[in-house]
């Protein structure tokens, strides 16, 4: 009997893990990017980091916050890799500045969101004067908050999914790809602990916030770090 009760709990201890995503949710490496291990001179050395950008519908995000505060927690995350000679996004500006435009700028991060193709005719000559092996190109593509309706039986909850890509400086390829997607639940807004504001029925919401989902803050952090923290270790 103990014996039984034993293998029921690792049974359902087995499939709960398995239930739960894993950070990042999917990792992609190119060999080429792996060259460091096994031949240094073809190693991908210098990495510029690009602004952060968005393939999120305008409804989605209307006042484009969501690239400024996924690169507010991305940065720093990126920072505590010392293990990669990275180039700061102000950095790649200041390039930027130098042999093209930021209207150019904002327009090949736009498109590479949309179409995942980039453009070599604007990252060559930025490539040059960085003197870089390759560009990381950060991309948020999930932005929701689901928020209940003092009425139902649910969980509020805030989802945040972003990417990043590095692609070869020479010829485009992409060497290495992390996505992860994450949320955080608010507090469950049952109809039963809401009281009846008169002998109709019409329900009361007792505190306004039962029903909230959480600040976007919350779970960009965490995507963040899953998606800095998924870069080979070297």
């Amino acid at each position: 009997m103990v014996r039984r009760t034993l293998v029921a709990l690792v049974l359902a201890a087995i499939s709960v893990w398995a239930c739960q995503k894993q950070h990042p949710v999917s990792v992609y490496v190119n060999p080429r990017f792996n060259d460091a291990k096994g031949s240094p001179e073809q190693a991908i050395q210098k990495i510029a980091v690009m602004t952060c950008t968005s393939s999120l519908a305008h409804a989605d995000d209307p006042d484009e916050l969501a690239p400024k505060m996924m690169e507010r927690f991305l940065v720093p995350a990126l920072q505590e890799r010392s293990d990669y000679k990275l180039i700061a996004s102000n950095t790649v500006e200041y390039a930027v500045d130098k042999t093209s435009s930021r209207e150019a700028y904002t327009k090949f991060l736009k498109s590479y969101a949309m179409s995942d193709k980039p453009d070599m005719a604007f990252l060559a000559p930025l490539a040059k004067e960085l003197q870089c092996d390759a560009f990381l190109i950060p991309v948020v593509d999930l932005w929701q908050k689901d928020e209940v309706n003092v009425l139902e039986n649910s969980t509020p909850a805030t989802y945040v999914g972003a990417t990043i890509t590095i692609v070869s400086a020479e010829d485009g390829a992409v060497l290495f790809r992390a996505t992860d997607e994450d949320y955080v639940e608010g507090a469950s807004n049952e109809t039963s602990e809401q009281s009846l504001a008169n002998p109709s029925g019409a329900y009361t919401d007792p505190g306004a916030k039962v029903h909230r989902a959480p600040p976007f803050e919350d779970v960009a952090g965490k995507v963040a770090r899953s998606l800095a923290s998924s870069l080979p270790v070297r």
